[in-house]
C-alpha cells in the first residue's frame, strides 16, 4: 500500500503544469505560474508568488487541463440548448 501511494504521489509530481490548482502540505492553496525541474511556482494573490520544492505539493484540486474540457462540454451544451 505504501508503494502504491508513494507510485501515485511521484506521478501527480510529474504531472504538475502551469495553471493547475493546488495545495501545499501546509495548506497554502494557489495557481502554479511555472514548473521547474525541482519546483514550482505558485501565485497565491495577486501579488504574492511563492516557489515550493515539488514535494511540497499534496494535491491538485483542479488540473487546468480538466477545467478547460469542461468549460468546452457546458459551452457546446449551451449551443445544443439553442
Amino acid at each position: 500500500p505504501q508503494n502504491k501511494k508513494q507510485k501515485e504521489t511521484q506521478k501527480m509530481l510529474s504531472a504538475l503544469k502551469k495553471f493547475d490548482k493546488v495545495q501545499t502540505i501546509g495548506g497554502i492553496r494557489g495557481v502554479i505560474l511555472a514548473v521547474k525541474e525541482q519546483t514550482v511556482v505558485v501565485k497565491v494573490d495577486d501579488n504574492t508568488k511563492i516557489e515550493f520544492v515539488k514535494p511540497a505539493i499534496a494535491a491538485v484540486l483542479e488540473s487546468h487541463e480538466a477545467k478547460v474540457a469542461a468549460d468546452a462540454d457546458a459551452k457546446e451544451d449551451k449551443k445544443e440548448d439553442k
